[in-house]
């Protein structure tokens, strides 16, 4: 009986101090970014290609992916990627990248578009890396390489990429987990 009181009395004075108080946003948020940050030394953005809608006469319209296909793209993505740097031992073993996966855009009604948090192998170099990724973007063939409509006389180059890889630090696990709900965190996919 005098266990249980010790629990009670622990449990209320953390209760006190707000352990309670913290939504499943904040938790996972925390938890990636605190207990994970360093396992995920790449950042990347990737934005989906437009598909074929239907046929109307003269016309070829296109629409934006939706939230379930996105996620299939996305993944399909991450299996390539898996398969380029890890060759047989992906097939073989099953070895794969740790990865974090979010899509955003549906709650801020921008076009959808997928963040990743990558871990890059040691035995790997960062140029190389990012070159298996650009080869994974690109046999997916559900993501921009280049904007369709980058206009080449524009100073600014960078703009013409359509995907954006780079170095992070735990900053940015916070912002990619930016669009989370605070109860339901139907957009992050831990593969």
């Amino acid at each position: 009986m005098n266990d249980i009181n010790d629990i009670n009395e622990i449990r209320s004075k953390l209760n006190a101090k707000g352990a309670y108080n913290k939504t499943n946003k904040e938790v996972i948020t925390d938890w990636l970014a605190h207990d994970c940050a360093e396992q995920f030394n790449f950042g990347l953005t990737l934005m989906p290609k437009k598909v074929f809608a239907h046929y109307v006469e003269g016309k070829k319209p296109d629409r934006h992916l939706k939230k379930r296909e996105l996620e299939t793209a996305s993944n399909r993505f991450v299996d390539k990627l898996n398969s380029l740097v890890y060759t047989k031992a992906y097939a073989r073993y099953n070895k794969k990248l740790a990865v974090v996966m979010t899509i955003e855009g549906e709650r801020s009604y921008k076009d959808l578009h997928t963040h990743f948090a990558l871990s890059k192998p040691t035995t790997m170099c960062c140029i190389e890396f990012a070159n298996l990724v650009r080869e994974a973007v690109d046999l997916s063939g559900d993501f921009w390489i280049y904007d369709p409509n980058f206009k080449l006389d524009s100073s600014k180059f960078n703009e013409q990429y359509r995907y954006k890889l780079d170095i992070t630090d735990d900053g940015w696990l916070y912002y990619i987990t930016k669009e989370l709900d605070k109860h339901n965190i139907h957009n992050l996919y831990l593969p």
